[in-house]
């Protein structure tokens, strides 16, 4: 009996080493979430810029939500649905041209960009997103607070 706890033991450490583990994976500050589609000009302009932005910016994760075919839909949900973001893939998905700033750990949106930012404006407001989600304070530019406001919400609950 005692061989048969050990074998369980030890096979359950050595599926728990292979598997996948939400405990171990990075803990960031704010998730960029990229609402898409291949098709939208804008989508395709944000995505340049994102991927010359993002790599440089501490600690975020891009979330893409991408609507170009239902199987990438799907996968954008489960994106969202493994981030604990559900209302804010649900809020605005299938609006594209757009990412929103979302706080890693409060799930609250801290604002947005659009493609119309230059690569340098856009990384300034991402890491002053991020500094915000991190409770530290930031001088703002009144000239460049327009740049974070979100679209109105694309989809609403029936009444």
């Amino acid at each position: 009996m005692k061989k048969l706890v050990v074998s369980l033991g030890t096979l359950a450490g050595l599926a728990a080493l292979s598997a996948p583990s939400l405990a171990s994976s990075v803990n960031y500050d704010a998730y960029v979430v990229n609402f898409r589609n291949s098709k939208n000009a804008q989508s395709q302009m944000l995505d340049q810029k994102l991927a010359s932005v993002l790599p440089h910016t501490a600690n975020v994760e891009e979330v893409i939500i991408d609507t170009s075919t239902a199987a990438k839909w799907e996968k954008g949900a489960h994106e969202a649905f493994d981030r604990d973001i559900v209302p804010v893939f649900n809020k605005w998905v299938g609006l594209p041209g757009f990412a929103a700033v979302v706080d890693a750990q409060t799930k609250q949106v801290i604002g947005c960009v659009n493609p119309h930012l230059d690569p340098r404006q856009m990384a300034n407001e991402i890491e002053r997103m991020v500094r915000t989600s991190q409770g530290q304070a930031y001088l703002s530019n009144a000239s460049t607070r327009s740049a974070t406001v979100c679209p109105p919400a694309h989809n609403t609950p029936p009444k």
